[in-house]
Parts: C-alpha cells; sequence; structure tokens
C-alpha cells in the first residue's frame, strides 16, 4: 500500500491522502502511525504521526461504553421488574381497599337490618300467641267485642310485619346493586341521594360508636349519568379518613357531606369536618400513594390517593383540598353530570 502511493506521486504527481498504518518497530512494538506525503519539486516529503496513545483511549472508551450499556441495560431490565412488582403490590391494596369497602357495606347492612327482622319477629310472636288465646274465647263462648278486638290487633299486628319485611327487602336490593356497583366500575344513570342513602347506611356501625355526626345535605333533583361504584369509594375513603384522622383530639364533631349544582354545570361535592385539620408540610402529600400519617398503625397509605385517581381519572372531574391546623378540612369536588367516556 505504501509503495504502490509513493509510485503514484512519483507518476503523476500531487499528494499521499494520509492513511493509518499499524507498524511493528524493532524491538517487536505495534505502534499506529498515520503517514502522509507530497512530491515537492524533485523530492517527495514524507510525514508521519504517532496514534497509537488516542487509539489506546479510544478502545478504552469503547469498552467503557460497551460496560456501561451492559449496565443500563441490566439496570433497566432490574427497575422494570421492579415497577413490574410495585404495580402488582399497588393492584393489591387497591383491591383490599374495595374489599373493605365491601366488608363495611355488609357490617351496615346488617346491622340496619338487625331492626326491621328483630320487630317482624317480635310481631311474629306476637300474632302466635294471639292464637291460643282466641281458641280459648271461642271455648267459652266468643263476644262481639273480643273478636272485633282480635281482627283489630291481627290487622295492625300484619301491618306492622309487612313494612318491616318491605323496610328489609327494600335494603336488600340496595345492598344487591351496592355491591355490584363497587366490585366492578359499570356505568348507569342515578341520583346522587341514592349515594349518599348508600353512604348513611355503609358507614353507619361506624358512627353509631362514635361521637362523631354525620350530615348529609344533598340536592335531591340531581341526576347523573356516571359510576356510582367508584363514586361511592371516593365518599366513603374521604368520609372514612375524616373520621379517623380528623378527631382524634376531640371527643366530638361532625363531618358533612354536601352537594349541588354548580353555575357551570357540574356536581360541586363537599366533605367538610370540623376537626384539627391538615398541618401545612403534610397537606401537598396527601394525595401521594403509600403516604400515610399512620405507619404501622393499619393506614396503607392509598386511601386518598385512589380517591384522586378515581376522580380525576373515571370520574372526569377534578379535587381540592382545603386546610389549616385547627380549623377542620373542606375536600372540595367538581363532577360533571355526564362522565367521560372511557378511553
Amino acid at each position: 500500500m505504501w509503495g504502490a502511493g509513493i509510485r503514484r506521486i512519483r507518476e503523476k504527481g500531487g499528494e499521499l491522502r494520509p492513511t493509518e498504518l499499524l507498524v511493528a518497530t524493532k524491538s517487536g512494538e505495534r505502534r499506529n502511525l498515520i503517514f502522509g506525503g507530497a512530491m515537492i519539486g524533485s523530492e517527495i516529503v514524507v510525514s508521519f504521526y504517532d496514534v497509537t496513545e488516542e487509539r489506546r483511549v479510544q478502545a478504552e472508551l469503547e469498552r467503557l461504553n460497551a460496560e456501561l450499556e451492559d449496565r443500563v441495560r441490566e439496570r433497566t431490565r432490574e427497575l422494570a421488574d421492579a415497577l413490574s412488582t410495585l404495580e402488582l403490590t399497588h393492584e393489591g391494596l387497591i383491591r383490599s381497599e374495595k374489599l373493605a369497602g365491601l366488608g363495611a357495606l355488609v357490617a351496615g347492612v346488617a346491622h340496619e337490618l338487625n331492626t326491621p327482622i328483630g320487630n317482624a319477629l317480635m310481631v311474629a310472636s306476637t300474632m302466635r300467641d294471639m292464637g291460643p288465646r282466641f281458641n280459648e274465647f271461642l271455648a267459652e263462648g266468643l263476644k262481639r267485642s273480643e273478636l272485633d278486638r282480635f281482627l283489630q290487633d291481627l290487622q295492625e299486628s300484619s301491618e306492622i310485619m309487612e313494612r318491616n319485611l318491605l323496610r328489609a327487602a327494600e335494603m336488600i336490593k340496595s345492598f344487591k346493586q351496592v355491591a355490584v356497583d363497587q366490585s366492578s366500575h359499570q356505568r348507569r344513570p342515578f341520583m346522587l341521594t341514592e349515594i349518599a342513602n348508600e353512604l348513611r347506611l355503609t358507614l353507619s356501625p361506624l358512627f353509631k360508636r362514635s361521637t362523631v355526626s354525620l350530615t348529609l345535605d344533598v340536592d335531591p333533583e340531581i341526576r347523573m349519568n356516571s359510576y356510582p361504584g367508584p363514586l361511592s369509594q371516593v365518599l366513603m375513603n374521604l368520609v372514612n379518613n375524616a373520621l379517623v384522622h380528623a378527631f382524634e383530639d376531640s371527643p366530638e364533631g361532625e363531618i358533612r357531606f354536601s352537594a349541588h349544582m354548580g353555575t357551570d354545570g357540574y356536581v360541586k361535592l363537599a366533605v367538610v369536618d370540623n376537626g384539627c385539620g391538615i398541618e401545612p408540610e403534610v397537606l401537598p402529600q396527601i394525595f401521594d400513594p403509600f403516604f400515610t400519617t399512620k405507619l404501622g398503625k393499619g393506614g396503607s397509605g392509598l386511601g386518598l390517593h385512589i380517591v384522586y385517581s378515581l376522580v380525576t381519572g373515571i370520574l372526569g372531574g377534578s379535587i381540592r383540598v382545603i386546610s389549616e391546623p385547627g380549623q377542620g378540612t373542606s375536600v372540595n369536588i367538581s363532577l360533571p353530570v355526564k362522565a367521560p367516556d372511557e378511553a
């Protein structure tokens, strides 16, 4: 290659383009040299530049880059595996939150069913005892006044039993609908008062064991086409969160849920308590996943994160929290009457 280049310069003139060659020295060392040359007058001037060190550094950089790429790929795989595990854990905890909500609903329904079923059972027992007494009257000679009284008592008892059993049947029907709503994201038209009544029913056992009261103020005319299950979960999480956190240092208090139509055509919901409020350094973090002030005390740190995800996601709304220490907390939600279609 070198000889051919020299001959070309002698015959045609011009320059020898810079060419890199691997050269062996007398000591056997191999060096990287860049040669060049040109015809000046009748002589050929040749130059060379030793780039051995540059090539060594370049090879080292290429090796380090290759190692770095391998490390990045390995860390990427590790992060992907960790993210997958975290997502599975997150989904599992969300399912646990849903099951906890259904558990609270079952407890509330069971507690509320005790009253009408107990009343119906007591009336049935009374009606059973009326039979032998009526037979005694027949054996002794039934008077008109005794017959009238017996028929009147029987009518009243039947009406009381029917009212209580109808109430129990209505509660069970409501429970079935709520269970379907909370276990799946099914869209349907509904009155907002339905959700409010289900909220009171579900959380009644908690409030009956507490000195905190729950007040509902919902516009009875609001009809929505949305997802009642996620909306119920949002409200239950907010009310339960207030019950757990807002009144630790107060023996009594009030949680108020209100809803009305806004002038912008959106439904304005608010869950307000008169409890201890939220510290300023905590307030920006309350919707973060796994953030909880009850670490090690049963708090998963997902309740309010789920609230935020549902409100801003499937329900298509926005949420804002206003709170000061000692001044209570107000969670304000704005939702469209008709939820957006799922992507």
